[in-house]
């Protein structure tokens, strides 16, 4: 790949009814639609050019770094809605606050008692499963024929049902604590 040389064409595929809408506005426009999306690109990046490269954060547990006191003035309704999801998580305000820092510094997740809960579970799930899948596969290795029945595949579809239930749960709730939504 180092010696090929690279096209200057970009090709995006927009689907039937987007790339419609875009041509019906380069057309008011009086605009190519494909010059249109170049001068787009490029006011993209002249604006990009200006903007300092944000930092790159990264949770560590190596350093314990000493704390600061910093203080923040909430209006009622944010203390009360902080104060409000703390409990929901079973954390303190504090930690609420630090977890919504750190969540948008380094754009990783950060649990709560509950999804920590969750995942201990899920793995417990995935740990009887795997127990399950090696007992047979023992069985089978060994040129022991075991009658593979309904019933314990049923019971295995229902420990892996049970985990993906956990882990879309704690999915959903971890993207439910993050996510701030506009009122109209």
């Amino acid at each position: 790949m180092g010696s090929e040389k690279k096209s200057p064409i970009l090709s995006v595929r927009l689907g039937a009814e987007l790339k419609e809408r875009w041509e019906n506005y380069c057309e008011v426009l009086g605009r190519a639609p494909s010059s249109a999306i170049k001068e787009a690109i490029e006011q993209q990046l002249k604006a990009a050019d200006v903007l300092p490269i944000p930092k790159t954060y990264r949770q560590t547990e190596t350093a314990k770094e000493p704390k600061e006191r910093f203080e923040i003035l909430l209006t009622v309704s944010e203390k009360a809605g902080v104060k409000e999801r703390a409990h929901v998580e079973r954390c303190s305000m504090r930690r609420w606050i630090v977890d919504a820092i750190r969540i948008g510094l380094t754009h990783e997740p950060q649990l709560g008692m509950s999804e920590i809960e969750a995942l201990g579970e899920s793995n417990y799930q995935l740990l009887a499963l795997g127990r399950n899948l090696n007992q047979i596969s023992r069985r089978l290795n060994e040129g022991n024929y075991e009658p593979i029945t309904v019933e314990r595949i049923e019971m295995l579809s229902a420990l892996i049902d049970r985990h993906t239930d956990v882990v879309s749960n704690m999915i959903r709730a971890s993207l439910e604590r993050w996510s701030i939504t506009q009122m109209r």
